[in-house]
């Protein structure tokens, strides 16, 4: 009875921790689609701040390279700015919650393929 115990416990860990890790995965790509669509634009592809719109702006994208690389900038930040746009900062960047009706779990996704792709 106690082996039982004890392989249950194992399976239930396992499943625990793939379950999560297919979660993540799932949540960066989502994240990754909602970034090229939302985000590329102005940001870049590789989020350095010189998407093909960047040029006419004042002041630039933030290079999110840089950010996520330093570590300067924390998740509720990041989705905070994503949901309600630049507006509070002095920025062009749009709310995309009000533009494009992003929720907090596509904010949450594209926060987690930052995380991702430029740490």
């Amino acid at each position: 009875m106690a082996k039982f115990l004890k392989g249950g416990a194992y399976l239930a860990a396992f499943l625990t921790f793939t379950g999560n890790a297919f979660a993540h995965g799932h949540l960066t790509e989502k994240g990754e689609q909602l970034y090229m669509q939302f985000c590329a634009e102005c940001h870049g592809a590789e989020g350095d701040g010189n998407g093909p719109a960047a040029g006419n702006m004042s002041p630039p994208p933030a290079n999110l390279l840089q950010a996520m690389q330093g570590k300067i900038i924390s998740d509720e930040y990041l989705m905070w700015t994503i949901r309600e746009g630049g507006e509070n900062i002095h920025t062009d960047m749009p709310s995309f919650e009000k533009r494009d009706n992003i929720s907090e779990d596509d904010a949450k996704a594209i926060v987690q393929y930052l995380w991702h792709a430029f740490k």
